[in-house]
Protein backbone atom coordinates (compact mmCIF):
# COMPACT_ATOMS: atom_id res chain seq x y z
CA UNK A 1 0.00 0.00 0.00
CA UNK A 2 1.19 3.57 -0.50
CA UNK A 3 1.64 5.84 1.84
CA UNK A 4 -0.19 9.43 0.83
CA UNK A 5 -0.71 13.07 1.96
CA UNK A 6 -2.78 15.90 1.14
CA UNK A 7 -2.01 19.58 1.57
CA UNK A 8 -5.04 21.55 1.48
CA UNK A 9 -7.59 20.62 3.34
CA UNK A 10 -10.69 22.27 1.54
CA UNK A 11 -11.19 20.79 -1.64
CA UNK A 12 -8.32 18.66 -1.10
CA UNK A 13 -10.47 16.53 1.41
CA UNK A 14 -12.75 14.85 -0.44
CA UNK A 15 -9.22 14.04 -2.48
CA UNK A 16 -8.46 12.32 0.89
CA UNK A 17 -11.32 10.47 0.75
CA UNK A 18 -10.72 9.10 -2.46
CA UNK A 19 -7.13 7.96 -1.64
CA UNK A 20 -8.21 5.92 1.87
CA UNK A 21 -11.04 4.52 -0.78
CA UNK A 22 -9.07 3.38 -3.58
CA UNK A 23 -7.41 -0.12 -2.19
CA UNK A 24 -4.06 1.36 -3.72
CA UNK A 25 -3.24 3.68 -1.20
CA UNK A 26 -3.72 4.76 2.70
CA UNK A 27 -3.88 8.46 3.91
CA UNK A 28 -1.67 8.54 6.12
CA UNK A 29 -1.37 12.54 6.75
CA UNK A 30 -3.16 15.76 5.70
CA UNK A 31 -1.83 19.40 6.20
CA UNK A 32 -3.65 22.81 6.39
CA UNK A 33 -2.17 25.82 7.79
CA UNK A 34 -5.96 26.64 9.21
CA UNK A 35 -6.20 24.07 12.86
CA UNK A 36 -9.77 24.71 13.23
CA UNK A 37 -10.25 23.47 9.68
CA UNK A 38 -7.75 20.79 9.55
CA UNK A 39 -9.47 19.47 13.36
CA UNK A 40 -12.71 19.44 11.44
CA UNK A 41 -11.12 17.82 8.62
CA UNK A 42 -9.51 14.67 10.77
CA UNK A 43 -12.42 14.47 12.88
CA UNK A 44 -15.03 13.96 9.78
CA UNK A 45 -12.41 11.37 7.99
CA UNK A 46 -12.88 9.45 11.74
CA UNK A 47 -16.63 9.58 12.02
CA UNK A 48 -17.72 9.44 8.67
CA UNK A 49 -14.88 7.20 6.91
CA UNK A 50 -13.36 5.17 9.43
CA UNK A 51 -10.10 6.15 9.10
CA UNK A 52 -8.17 8.75 10.77
CA UNK A 53 -4.70 10.43 9.49
CA UNK A 54 -1.90 12.55 11.21
CA UNK A 55 -2.60 16.30 10.87
CA UNK A 56 -0.27 18.63 10.39
CA UNK A 57 -0.26 22.69 9.90
CA UNK A 58 3.32 22.68 8.67
CA UNK A 59 4.28 20.87 5.35
CA UNK A 60 8.12 20.57 6.29
CA UNK A 61 7.28 19.07 9.10
CA UNK A 62 4.66 16.73 7.98
CA UNK A 63 7.30 15.70 5.09
CA UNK A 64 10.22 15.51 7.61
CA UNK A 65 7.79 12.85 9.99
CA UNK A 66 5.91 11.04 7.30
CA UNK A 67 7.83 8.62 5.25
CA UNK A 68 5.48 9.06 2.20
CA UNK A 69 4.89 8.19 -1.79
CA UNK A 70 3.28 11.00 -3.34
CA UNK A 71 1.24 14.15 -1.67
CA UNK A 72 -1.67 15.74 -3.44
CA UNK A 73 -1.45 19.58 -3.34
CA UNK A 74 -4.69 21.32 -2.92
CA UNK A 75 -3.97 24.86 -1.80
CA UNK A 76 -4.60 28.13 -3.56
CA UNK A 77 -3.02 28.00 -7.40
CA UNK A 78 -0.22 30.65 -6.61
CA UNK A 79 1.62 28.69 -3.96
CA UNK A 80 1.38 25.54 -5.42
CA UNK A 81 4.99 25.53 -6.37
CA UNK A 82 6.01 25.89 -3.08
CA UNK A 83 4.92 22.81 -2.16
CA UNK A 84 5.40 20.86 -5.16
CA UNK A 85 9.10 21.98 -4.97
CA UNK A 86 9.34 20.72 -1.46
CA UNK A 87 7.93 17.06 -1.77
CA UNK A 88 9.85 16.82 -4.73
CA UNK A 89 12.96 17.47 -2.91
CA UNK A 90 12.00 15.06 -0.58
CA UNK A 91 11.52 12.06 -3.11
CA UNK A 92 8.34 12.26 -2.86
CA UNK A 93 5.73 12.35 -6.32
CA UNK A 94 3.33 14.96 -6.51
CA UNK A 95 -0.01 15.49 -8.07
CA UNK A 96 -0.89 19.51 -8.22
CA UNK A 97 -4.68 20.74 -8.12
CA UNK A 98 -5.57 22.61 -11.49
CA UNK A 99 -3.74 25.01 -12.63
CA UNK A 100 -0.30 23.59 -12.55
CA UNK A 101 0.69 27.12 -10.92
CA UNK A 102 -0.27 30.82 -12.46
CA UNK A 103 3.21 32.13 -14.10
CA UNK A 104 6.17 30.75 -15.63
CA UNK A 105 9.06 31.23 -13.31
CA UNK A 106 6.95 29.07 -10.94
CA UNK A 107 6.29 26.61 -13.62
CA UNK A 108 9.84 26.44 -14.10
CA UNK A 109 10.66 25.92 -10.84
CA UNK A 110 8.10 22.86 -10.53
CA UNK A 111 9.58 21.56 -13.55
CA UNK A 112 13.52 21.94 -12.36
CA UNK A 113 12.79 20.75 -9.12
CA UNK A 114 11.11 17.35 -10.31
CA UNK A 115 13.32 16.54 -12.72
CA UNK A 116 16.43 16.93 -10.28
CA UNK A 117 14.60 14.60 -7.86
CA UNK A 118 13.72 12.13 -9.94
CA UNK A 119 9.59 12.13 -9.02
CA UNK A 120 6.72 11.86 -10.76
CA UNK A 121 4.15 15.20 -11.16
CA UNK A 122 0.88 14.84 -12.08
CA UNK A 123 -2.09 17.17 -12.79
CA UNK A 124 -5.51 17.19 -11.61
CA UNK A 125 -7.90 17.78 -14.77
CA UNK A 126 -10.76 15.62 -13.47
CA UNK A 127 -12.60 16.75 -16.94
CA UNK A 128 -10.13 14.09 -19.61
CA UNK A 129 -11.80 11.03 -17.14
CA UNK A 130 -15.33 12.34 -17.96
CA UNK A 131 -16.23 9.49 -21.57
CA UNK A 132 -17.37 12.12 -23.68
CA UNK A 133 -14.36 13.89 -23.88
CA UNK A 134 -12.54 10.52 -23.68
CA UNK A 135 -14.24 9.49 -26.77
CA UNK A 136 -13.46 13.11 -28.64
CA UNK A 137 -9.84 12.06 -27.71
CA UNK A 138 -9.77 9.04 -28.73
CA UNK A 139 -11.67 9.94 -32.24
CA UNK A 140 -9.12 12.84 -32.83
CA UNK A 141 -6.09 10.38 -32.41
CA UNK A 142 -7.83 7.85 -34.77
CA UNK A 143 -8.44 10.19 -37.25
CA UNK A 144 -11.90 9.86 -37.64
CA UNK A 145 -12.70 13.91 -37.66
CA UNK A 146 -10.34 14.16 -40.68
CA UNK A 147 -7.66 17.43 -40.53
CA UNK A 148 -9.18 19.37 -37.03
CA UNK A 149 -10.05 23.18 -38.22
CA UNK A 150 -12.22 24.46 -35.13
CA UNK A 151 -12.24 23.68 -31.76
CA UNK A 152 -14.71 26.28 -30.02
CA UNK A 153 -15.16 26.37 -26.61
CA UNK A 154 -17.94 28.57 -24.30
CA UNK A 155 -17.37 28.73 -20.58
CA UNK A 156 -20.84 30.54 -19.41
CA UNK A 157 -20.94 30.33 -15.60
CA UNK A 158 -21.91 32.87 -12.69
CA UNK A 159 -20.51 33.30 -9.46
CA UNK A 160 -21.66 36.08 -7.22
CA UNK A 161 -19.34 38.86 -5.27
CA UNK A 162 -19.61 36.87 -2.22
CA UNK A 163 -17.37 33.63 -3.77
CA UNK A 164 -14.72 36.43 -4.81
CA UNK A 165 -14.69 37.64 -1.36
CA UNK A 166 -14.58 34.20 0.57
CA UNK A 167 -11.01 33.21 1.29
CA UNK A 168 -9.33 36.40 -0.12
CA UNK A 169 -7.28 34.77 -2.85
CA UNK A 170 -10.15 34.31 -5.85
CA UNK A 171 -10.01 36.63 -8.45
CA UNK A 172 -6.76 38.29 -7.08
CA UNK A 173 -3.16 38.05 -9.81
CA UNK A 174 -0.72 37.12 -7.39
CA UNK A 175 -2.94 33.92 -6.08
CA UNK A 176 -5.74 32.88 -8.28
CA UNK A 177 -3.72 34.13 -11.48
CA UNK A 178 -6.70 35.37 -13.02
CA UNK A 179 -10.20 35.52 -12.79
CA UNK A 180 -12.56 33.23 -15.24
CA UNK A 181 -10.22 32.19 -17.79
CA UNK A 182 -7.38 30.60 -15.16
CA UNK A 183 -9.60 29.90 -12.23
CA UNK A 184 -12.98 27.90 -14.34
CA UNK A 185 -11.25 27.92 -17.74
CA UNK A 186 -8.61 25.86 -16.75
CA UNK A 187 -10.41 22.76 -17.18
CA UNK A 188 -11.55 23.61 -21.07
CA UNK A 189 -8.59 25.32 -21.52
CA UNK A 190 -6.81 22.29 -20.81
CA UNK A 191 -9.34 20.11 -22.61
CA UNK A 192 -8.43 22.71 -25.59
CA UNK A 193 -4.54 21.85 -25.53
CA UNK A 194 -5.34 18.33 -25.46
CA UNK A 195 -7.75 18.02 -28.25
CA UNK A 196 -5.95 20.94 -30.43
CA UNK A 197 -2.13 20.47 -29.49
CA UNK A 198 0.52 22.83 -28.92
CA UNK A 199 -0.81 26.62 -29.38
CA UNK A 200 1.27 29.14 -31.37
CA UNK A 201 -0.69 32.13 -31.68
CA UNK A 202 -3.02 34.13 -29.69
CA UNK A 203 -5.22 37.27 -29.36
CA UNK A 204 -7.01 37.65 -26.46
CA UNK A 205 -9.01 40.48 -24.65
CA UNK A 206 -10.09 40.43 -20.91
CA UNK A 207 -12.44 42.67 -18.24
CA UNK A 208 -13.93 42.51 -14.66
CA UNK A 209 -17.60 43.51 -16.04
CA UNK A 210 -19.54 42.71 -12.93
CA UNK A 211 -17.63 42.03 -10.00
CA UNK A 212 -15.09 43.77 -8.31
CA UNK A 213 -11.73 42.04 -8.15
CA UNK A 214 -8.86 42.26 -9.60
CA UNK A 215 -9.08 40.13 -12.60
CA UNK A 216 -11.39 38.78 -15.07
CA UNK A 217 -14.77 37.82 -15.14
CA UNK A 218 -14.87 37.49 -18.75
CA UNK A 219 -12.27 36.71 -21.39
CA UNK A 220 -11.91 35.83 -24.98
CA UNK A 221 -9.12 34.70 -27.58
CA UNK A 222 -8.18 33.73 -30.78
CA UNK A 223 -6.09 30.82 -30.67
CA UNK A 224 -3.98 29.29 -33.66
CA UNK A 225 -2.27 25.69 -32.97
CA UNK A 226 0.59 23.95 -34.48
CA UNK A 227 -1.32 22.13 -36.64
CA UNK A 228 -3.51 24.90 -37.98
CA UNK A 229 -6.96 24.54 -36.17
CA UNK A 230 -7.90 27.77 -34.94
CA UNK A 231 -10.38 28.57 -31.56
CA UNK A 232 -12.63 30.84 -30.55
CA UNK A 233 -12.36 30.93 -26.76
CA UNK A 234 -14.91 32.79 -23.86
CA UNK A 235 -14.93 32.34 -20.89
CA UNK A 236 -17.16 34.11 -18.21
CA UNK A 237 -18.45 34.19 -14.54
CA UNK A 238 -21.22 36.71 -15.47
CA UNK A 239 -24.51 35.00 -16.72
CA UNK A 240 -27.15 35.10 -14.61
CA UNK A 241 -29.12 33.05 -13.58
CA UNK A 242 -27.16 30.45 -12.57
CA UNK A 243 -27.12 27.53 -14.94
CA UNK A 244 -23.48 26.73 -15.96
CA UNK A 245 -22.58 25.38 -19.06
CA UNK A 246 -19.84 24.61 -20.87
CA UNK A 247 -19.73 24.22 -24.18
CA UNK A 248 -17.38 22.59 -27.19
CA UNK A 249 -17.70 22.76 -30.94
CA UNK A 250 -15.19 20.54 -32.61
CA UNK A 251 -14.82 20.67 -36.78
CA UNK A 252 -12.92 18.58 -38.78
CA UNK A 253 -12.49 17.85 -42.65
CA UNK A 254 -14.75 14.43 -41.97
CA UNK A 255 -16.95 14.90 -38.85
CA UNK A 256 -18.03 17.05 -36.04
CA UNK A 257 -19.12 16.99 -32.75
CA UNK A 258 -20.66 19.13 -29.86
CA UNK A 259 -20.62 19.09 -26.37
CA UNK A 260 -22.26 20.78 -23.67
CA UNK A 261 -21.27 20.06 -19.85
CA UNK A 262 -19.23 16.67 -21.29
CA UNK A 263 -21.88 15.31 -22.73
CA UNK A 264 -22.10 14.70 -26.52
CA UNK A 265 -25.42 16.47 -28.07
CA UNK A 266 -24.25 16.45 -31.80
CA UNK A 267 -22.30 14.18 -33.82
CA UNK A 268 -21.38 12.64 -37.15
CA UNK A 269 -18.95 10.24 -35.95
CA UNK A 270 -20.52 6.67 -35.02
CA UNK A 271 -17.90 5.65 -32.36
CA UNK A 272 -18.86 8.87 -30.20
CA UNK A 273 -22.46 7.73 -29.80
CA UNK A 274 -21.39 5.23 -27.68
CA UNK A 275 -18.27 7.28 -25.78
CA UNK A 276 -15.74 4.85 -24.32
CA UNK A 277 -14.78 4.27 -20.96
CA UNK A 278 -11.62 6.41 -19.71
CA UNK A 279 -8.59 3.88 -18.54
CA UNK A 280 -9.15 5.36 -14.89
CA UNK A 281 -12.28 7.05 -12.91
CA UNK A 282 -10.31 9.98 -11.95
CA UNK A 283 -6.72 11.92 -11.95
CA UNK A 284 -5.76 10.28 -8.24
CA UNK A 285 -6.48 6.92 -8.98
CA UNK A 286 -4.51 7.14 -12.12
CA UNK A 287 -1.37 8.58 -9.92
CA UNK A 288 -1.69 6.69 -7.45
CA UNK A 289 -1.06 3.94 -10.50
CA UNK A 290 1.00 5.21 -11.79
CA UNK A 291 3.23 5.42 -8.78
CA UNK A 292 2.61 2.00 -7.70
CA UNK A 293 3.76 0.78 -11.77
CA UNK A 294 6.37 3.91 -11.76
CA UNK A 295 4.92 5.06 -15.04
CA UNK A 296 3.88 8.61 -16.29
CA UNK A 297 0.53 10.07 -15.10
CA UNK A 298 -1.92 10.47 -18.07
CA UNK A 299 -1.98 13.91 -17.21
CA UNK A 300 1.90 14.82 -16.86
CA UNK A 301 3.65 18.42 -16.27
CA UNK A 302 4.46 19.53 -19.87
CA UNK A 303 0.67 18.86 -20.98
CA UNK A 304 -0.25 20.57 -17.53
CA UNK A 305 1.83 23.50 -18.33
CA UNK A 306 0.66 23.79 -21.77
CA UNK A 307 -2.69 25.61 -21.25
CA UNK A 308 -1.60 27.84 -18.38
CA UNK A 309 1.09 29.42 -21.09
CA UNK A 310 -2.34 29.51 -23.09
CA UNK A 311 -3.92 31.23 -20.57
CA UNK A 312 -1.05 33.58 -20.03
CA UNK A 313 -0.84 34.21 -23.05
CA UNK A 314 -4.19 35.26 -23.33
CA UNK A 315 -3.52 38.15 -20.71
CA UNK A 316 0.00 39.11 -22.45
CA UNK A 317 -2.16 39.75 -25.84
CA UNK A 318 -4.70 42.08 -24.04
CA UNK A 319 -2.26 43.76 -22.19
CA UNK A 320 0.26 44.36 -25.35
CA UNK A 321 -3.28 44.94 -27.57
CA UNK A 322 -1.17 42.92 -30.19
CA UNK A 323 -0.94 38.78 -30.99
CA UNK A 324 1.57 36.90 -28.73
CA UNK A 325 3.43 34.24 -30.50
CA UNK A 326 4.10 31.33 -28.13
Amino acid sequence: MLRMGVVGVGMGGAHGATIQESGLAELAAVCDRDPARLQWRVDTYEKEKGFRPQGYTDFEEMLARERLDGVVISTPSGVHHQQAVAAARQGVHVLVDKPLDITRPHLDAIAAAVQAAGVLCGVNYPSRFQPGFWAVKQALAAGLFGRLLLADVRLKWFRDQAYYDKGGWRGTWDMDGGGSLMNQGAHPMDLLTWFAGRPVRVRGDFAALNHRIETEDWAAAIVEFEGGARSCLTTTTDVFPKNDRTFFELHGTLGSAVLVNGEITETNIEPLRAPATPPAPNAIIDFLQAVRDRRPPLIDLEQGRRSVEMILAVYESARLGKTVEL
